[in-house]
Formats: C-alpha cells, structure tokens, sequence
C-alpha cells in the first residue's frame, strides 16, 4: 500500500505539497527582512504635521469617504464636521478624534479608518514680520519671491535687508544671510536656492530706523509646541523661553538645540545640548538667550536598531521553526 502512495522520489503527494508548501513560506519569510529594510527609505508618519494627506474610510458609508490635506496651520476641513485641526496628533489620536466629532451627526457610526501619506513637497519655514509665518508647502522648488507671496508678503516694520535662511548641512545649522529689499521694485533680488526644510528669517525695524534688526524677542521653532516669536526684553536663559513657546513637544531632541545670535556683529549658530541642564543641572545647557535671537529644536531620529532589528530576529526565530517542521516530515515523524 505504502509503495503505490509513494510517487517516483518514493515521497507521497501529500507530504510533497506540504513540503512545496512550506519552502515557499519559508523562502517568503527569508525576503521578508530585505523589504522591510527596502522600506525604510520611505518616511514613515507617525504624527501628523502640515502637508500630510489622509484618506478617511467608512465602511458602509462611502459618501463619508474622502482624501484630504492639512493646510500649513495643521487643519483640515472635514465634510459634515467642518475645520479642525490635527497636526501634532498621532494616526491613531486622530482616527478616534475624527471619529467622535462624526458621531455627533451619525450616532450609529462604528468604524472609521484613517491612513496618512507624506509626499515629496517642499516645506519652507517662514517666522518674523510676514503676513502669515509658519509653515509654506510648495509641490516645486520655490524661488524666495514664491516663500514671500506664499506667505502674505513682507510686513511694514520688516526689515528686508538683514533677512537670512538657516539652514541644516550633516546636522549643523548655517546662516545666510541676504537683502531682500529688491521685492519692492523688482531689482538685485536673491537667486538663492532653497532647499526642503529651510528656514527663512524676516527681522522688524526698529522704531524710527531704517536697517537696524529690531530686539524684539526670540524667534522659536522646531520640536516645541509653536512656532512663535517670544516677547522678551532683557536676557532670559533658554528653558524659561522654550516653556513660553509652548515647551519642546515629545518628537524634540533636547540635546540638540541651535542657538543663533550675534557674536561681534556677526551671526553665529551653536549647538546646544539643554539635558545636560536638565539631568545634571549643569548651566552650559542653558544659556542667556537675548532679544534678537534664534532657537530651533532639532528633531529626534529613528533609531535604526529598535526600528528594524527585533521585527529581524522575529523573522529569523520563524524561518528556524518552519525549516525544523519541514525537516521533520522530511523524515517522516
């Protein structure tokens, strides 16, 4: 009976299909780890900030279906809900707040899905005397003429001439500086290039002057909980300033902090590491910030290790029971 079972190999169908089977899952398994590691060039949204695009989902419900993009304050404009605003929300965060506004008009509303993409569009940073500072998003490569007509045109106390764009080069902040007063007549205007991620600084005149940046506080931006221009007249160390723009948020690297500020009437940009301050209580991490200057937190990034290793030794602890499981029922146990 055994010998009829058994095809040509002398291995009975059945166990050859489970055997097809299994190396199949197996060497799917085994590919699995180099996609996940060919997906981590991607940006991966986490929580929600001007620019990113979600698509709502209601099973049952397509007419509440829709595909929509937070402005550049972080809202959105929900059909039967109306504006509201999302950024600094988790996916998850912003599913169940989505959700709750739109039960108020579909109590029997259960299920609701929320996925968020972030494209390639170009992000320009704009804060001092404009018409509307914050965040500019651009599907090109905007000229500086595109950041300012984007953001209201410059305000009557700006001080076109000392504006300057900070910069990011290998983790390091550089300033440009550059006179922008052309705008007003359409000559020796700036053929700067901006880049994703710049920063573009507008200072006010002082009062009765015609040139001299204006004192007039301290320009934040970055990981803290808003873009804001800090009112301050006298020297104030760095933490006292941070608090007052809303203290640094959870994605903040506190170890990196760009300071610029004048140094022999020239801007300069130092890093500074404020948990030294706040673990050791070490004054170094937190230095008199002036009126005038410049705070931008830095961002914390993924860690490599915990993002892409455990979900690799998974896949590996897999891969070694399924090749014992097939080494079994090669030899018949």
């Amino acid at each position: 009976m055994k010998d009829r079972m058994d095809g040509p190999t002398g291995v009975t169908p059945c166990r050859s299909w489970r055997r097809l089977v299994g190396w199949a899952v197996l060497v799917t398994l085994l590919l699995n780890p180099l996609l996940v590691l060919g997906q981590g060039t991607g940006e991966t949204v986490e929580v929600l900030q001007a620019g990113d695009t979600i698509r709502l989902s209601v099973p049952g419900r397509p007419d509440l279906d829709a595909v929509l993009q937070l402005d550049t304050g972080g809202r959105v404009n929900i059909p039967q809900v109306g504006e509201v605003s999302l950024a600094g929300m988790s996916v998850s965060d912003a599913t169940l707040f989505i959700k709750q506004k739109l039960r108020l008009f579909y109590p029997n509303l259960d299920t609701l899905q929320l996925t968020a993409s972030r494209t390639g569009a170009m992000k320009i940073y704009v804060i001092g005397q404009v018409s509307r500072p914050g965040v500019q998003i651009f599907d090109h490569v905007p000229s500086l003429w595109d950041v300012l007509r984007s953001s209201g045109g410059p305000a009557e106390i700006a001080d076109l001439r000392s504006a300057r764009v900070i910069r990011e080069e290998e983790g390091i902040p550089e300033v440009h500086s550059m006179d922008l007063s052309g705008i007003m007549d359409g000559r020796n205007f700036p053929t700067f290039k901006l880049r994703n991620g710049d920063t573009l600084v507008i200072p006010a005149l002082l009062e009765g002057t015609s040139g001299v940046p204006s004192a007039e506080g301290v320009k934040v931006f970055g990981g803290v909980g808003q873009t804001v221009i800090v009112p301050i007249v006298d020297p104030m160390p760095m933490l006292d300033v941070l608090m007052l723009a809303g203290a640094p948020n959870r994605e903040a690297d506190l170890k990196k902090i760009y300071w610029v500020h004048e140094d022999g009437g020239k801007a300069v940009s130092t890093q500074v590491n404020l948990d030294l301050f706040l673990t050791e209580g070490n004054p170094v991490g937190n230095p008199l910030v002036y009126p005038g200057d410049t705070l931008r937190v830095a961002y914390q990034k993924d860690n490599w290790f915990w993002k892409y290793v455990p979900p690799m030794i998974g896949m590996v602890a897999a891969v070694v029971a399924i090749y014992y499981m097939l080494d079994r029922s090669d030899r018949g146990y």
